[in-house]
């Protein structure tokens, strides 16, 4: 197979596109986004997928700024015939058409079937396989971008056409892989090691898997046969567990009724010591707070004579302060006065600056006025001199020096066609048009002319054989009266007066046209109707100003001021000084108002804690007063809780004895110990009611249990597991014989297909010879009857290294090798020619290995393939290609 051509629409970036391809080596060149691999894929996807597939495989294609649906046209050469593919690719609309030379074209469904078997394959891709299926056709023919470092080999066999391979390699070996009794034996293996295994283990429902199944049930009997057993010798030993603890538990109850009489009686011994310990406490804090409200009062009455002190300093110190304010104030209100003195001066300059700069504008206004008068004057005379000058324009004098130029050439055409009349000799009297002419006499004659001789002869001379002469006579006439009438229009006798007479009316326009703009801007600064409005409104803010200027004007402005911009200058640093100054003043009055508002509170706070302290004190005198009415003076109190703390002290010691004898710790109280009582004989009431319930059903499940022969039956399961264990060892051993006579055959298969990977082999080492420079450097691969051809690596320096072990460059190059050798290999069911695409493939490759990249698709197109070479750099490869495409 061979492409011819190539022809695109509406496929992204190409509006449309069309090129040829060399039988040889075809170069397309292009920078990044120029479309290359736009091309690959569209020729790709209109080889292998139908024209009506919808989905990312065709969106990808249509254009996002050309109007349309995807077109390829494809020509190509296969079967011995030039076929002409065309796909429009618009979802269940889409077309194909097949065609060739002498033969009605294929349409549809029909074309796609006919495409499929001129390209080899089972069927064109749907919708529904094109994710799956698209990138493993001719992924071994065409290296997409990306794509050039990837391991053929290590891929499924569909990325490559491995049925194809072993149908060519077969022929290419010396012997045949297998004779037909040893396929026989294979598959008969294959077909009884499938009967019981599978890829994720044994196959349900083989004589293994029952076996297996068999032997499993066997384990579950014996198991449940030994739990049987072990239940029931575990219910007997817990039966008497229960019996024993039961016995233990009876024994506990005279004990806990002991107990339970000496916490009684401490009970009652613990409510007879906590009145008189609360009657201690009471006694204790009586006495406490009595001793500290004396405390209390001499500390008040300190604190009294003090606060009176501090009241008497803030008073005179508040004092102090208002006369400072009211100074301060007064400093204040001058400052001020003098601040609005000096800004009513500078209110009143800056109104006379208001009126200069007013009658600054009026004046300026009226200048304008009567300079706009001036140029309105001058614009008229400049139109009125125009008007009286004579002339046209310059296309007229265009024209004028036209019909000038035209009357030059008629007559120096009518001088080149002059006649020269000279008598050389003459016995008779000659005559030029009745004007006589003697011997040795010339004379010019334009136009025709007569010449008589004597009297007899009478000669007509026509120069210009008689044609066209009277013609330019006659138009050198009219082209003369019409620049004559043309001059007389432009009022002068030549046409370089009218020049001359030109260049001053464009003198005079332009000065108008100076005019008309110089009085434009003026009407555009000042109109005339806006600036009598403006020159009327300034006026009036003039008047208005001068009379609030009369009736304002302070005392100490009367006068003339020479300098306003100084006398206002110096107004505004006086104000400003005086601001700052007031300013000062304020900050300190503030600061001092601040620190009187201060002090105030302060001696407010100071008032209301010396009556605080007033209250205080008397509230403690009058609660000691009473204290001491209610209970009687700090000794008698302190009598009486001495008293009470010995009668405590004797009932604290007999509970101590009385703890010691029940066991109990001194600090425990008899209630919580009668409680911890009360619950230690609940829990063994709840023990015991426990022990009976479980009691019962022990009984039960021993009864039950011991109806049968449990160790009887443990006897039998085991025997039958026996059983089933030889059954399964059996079958095992059968199959497992099988898959090792089976892995054996394989093995035997694998050895003879060296012969098949040895012509490959060899013909990728033919491609990369310039790289392998050793005797001993060597492609290596191997092939396997279900994977296919795998585990590719190269031989080289004595070292075997693995593919994902090389470089960038050099992956790429063996890759390529490895893709030449497959489409050598492959071109003899292909009419000799496979087409091999590289769409920037050898990225990684340096200049050096270039050359061997070079001399590998060369030697490619040697042996009758095509080679489509696709580059952003396209230069290196010029030299090699055949035909050159830049896109």
């Amino acid at each position: 197979m061979r492409l011819i051509r190539c022809r695109l629409e509406s496929v992204r970036r190409h509006r449309a596109l069309e090129l040829s391809f060399a039988p040889g080596l075809t170069l397309v060149g292009g920078s990044n986004e120029s479309g290359k691999s736009s091309l690959v894929e569209a020729m790709h996807r209109a080889l292998f997928v139908k024209a009506t597939a919808t989905g990312a495989a065709i969106r990808d294609l249509r254009s996002l700024t050309h109007a349309g649906h995807p077109l390829v046209e494809l020509d190509f050469e296969s079967k011995g015939h030039c076929w002409s593919l065309q796909k429009c690719f618009r979802g269940a609309g889409g077309t194909s058409r097949l065609s060739r030379t002498g033969q009605a074209a294929l349409l549809g469904a029909d074309a796609e079937d006919h495409l499929a078997t001129l390209l080899g394959v089972d069927e064109t891709i749907g919708s529904r396989q094109a994710n799956r299926i698209l990138p493993t056709r001719w992924s071994h023919l065409w290296v997409m971008q990306g794509l050039a470092g990837r391991n053929l080999l290590a891929l499924d066999a569909e990325y490559y056409d491995l049925n194809g391979l072993i149908a060519a390699l077969e022929t290419q070996a010396e012997e045949s892989l297998q004779s037909p009794l040893d396929q026989h034996v294979y598959e008969q293996l294959e077909s009884l090691v499938a009967a019981s295994l599978t890829s994720r283990g044994v196959k349900q429902n083989s004589d293994l898997w029952k076996r297996r199944q068999e032997l499993k049930q066997a384990i579950e009997a014996r198991n449940e046969a030994q739990e049987r057993l072990t239940a029931y010798e575990h219910a007997c030993r817990d039966l008497d567990g229960n019996e024993q603890a039961l016995s233990d538990l009876e024994h506990q109850a005279p004990e806990l009724q002991r107990l339970r009489d000496q916490h009684t009686a401490l009970k009652d011994l613990q409510q007879r010591l906590a009145p008189l310990r609360l009657q201690q406490q009471q006694w204790a804090q009586e006495l406490s707070g009595l001793t500290g409200l004396t405390k209390a009062i001499k500390t008040a009455e300190i604190a009294m004579v003090e606060a009176r002190r501090e009241l008497e300093s803030q008073v005179q110190s508040s004092q102090d302060r208002i006369q400072d304010l009211k100074s301060q104030q007064t400093k204040l209100d001058q400052q001020d006065c003098q601040r609005q003195r000096l800004e009513e001066r500078g209110q009143s300059l800056r109104r006379r600056q208001d009126q200069q700069r007013l009658c600054a504008s009026i004046n300026q206004i009226q200048r304008r006025r009567e300079q706009q008068l001036k140029l309105e004057k001058q614009q008229v005379e400049l139109r009125r001199a125009l008007q009286r000058m004579p002339g046209g324009d310059a296309k007229a004098l265009s024209d004028l020096q036209a019909q000038h130029r035209q009357l030059r050439e008629l007559e120096i055409r009518l001088q080149s066609m002059a006649s020269r009349i000279e008598v050389l000799s003459s016995d008779l009297v000659v005559t030029v048009d009745g004007e006589s002419i003697v011997t040795g006499e010339v004379l010019q004659r334009a136009g025709a002319f007569r010449i008589a001789v004597g009297d007899d002869v009478e000669i007509a001379v026509s120069p210009g054989e008689g044609t066209g002469c009277s013609e330019l006579i006659a138009e050198q006439e009219r082209a003369r009266t019409q620049l004559q009438a043309a001059l007389t229009l432009w009022g002068v006798d030549s046409v370089e007066a009218a020049e001359a007479q030109f260049r001053s009316r464009e003198h005079q326009q332009q000065a108008l046209s100076l005019t008309d703009a110089r009085l434009r801007q003026l009407v555009e600064q000042d109109g005339s109707a806006e600036g009598s409005e403006a020159l009327e409104k300034l006026q009036a803010q003039l008047d208005a100003l001068q009379q609030q200027d009369a009736e304002l004007e302070p005392e100490d402005m009367a006068g003339e001021i020479v300098d306003l911009d100084q006398a206002l200058a110096e107004c505004r640093q006086q104000y400003r000084a005086v601001q700052e100054l007031l300013r000062s003043l304020k900050q300190r009055l503030d600061q001092s108002d601040q620190a009187h508002q201060r002090n105030e509170r302060q001696l407010q706070e100071h008032r209301l804690q010396l009556e605080r302290l007033r209250v205080e004190h008397r509230q403690k005198m009058d609660q000691k007063q009473a204290i001491e009415e209610r209970l009687g003076s700090p000794d008698q109190i302190r009598t009486r809780l001495e008293a009470v703390t010995q009668e405590c002290d004797q009932l604290q010691q007999r509970l101590h004895q009385l703890c010691e004898a029940s066991g109990l710790a001194g600090g425990l109280d008899a209630s919580q110990a009668l409680i911890a009582l009360d619950e230690q004989e609940q829990r063994l009431n709840r023990q015991l009611a426990d022990l009976n319930r479980e009691r019962g059903a022990l009984l039960e499940r021993c009864e039950r249990l011991g109806n049968r022969e449990l160790h009887a039956e443990l006897e039998e399961a085991i025997q039958r597991q026996e059983v089933a264990v030889q059954a399964e060892k059996q079958e095992t051993q059968l199959v497992d014989a099988r898959v090792m006579l089976l892995k054996r055959f394989q093995s035997a298969r694998s050895d003879l297909s060296q012969r098949y990977s040895a012509p490959l082999s060899t013909s990728i080492d033919g491609f990369l010879a310039p790289l392998l420079q050793k005797s001993g450097d060597r492609s290596e691969l191997r092939f396997d009857a279900k994977e296919g051809f795998s585990d590719l690596r190269l031989q080289r320096s004595g070292q075997s290294m693995d593919f994902a072990q090389l470089s960038g460059g050099l992956k790429e190059q063996l890759n390529a090798a490895v893709r030449m050798a497959m489409a050598h290999t492959l071109s003899e069911a292909h009419d000799g020619c496979l087409p091999l695409l590289f769409d920037d493939a050898f990225t990684n490759t340096d200049p050096v290995r270039l050359k061997v990249v070079k001399s590998m698709l060369r030697q490619a197109v040697d042996l009758g393939l095509q080679v489509v070479v696709l580059s952003c750099d396209p230069d290196p490869y010029v030299e090699i290609a055949d035909h050159v495409v830049s896109l």
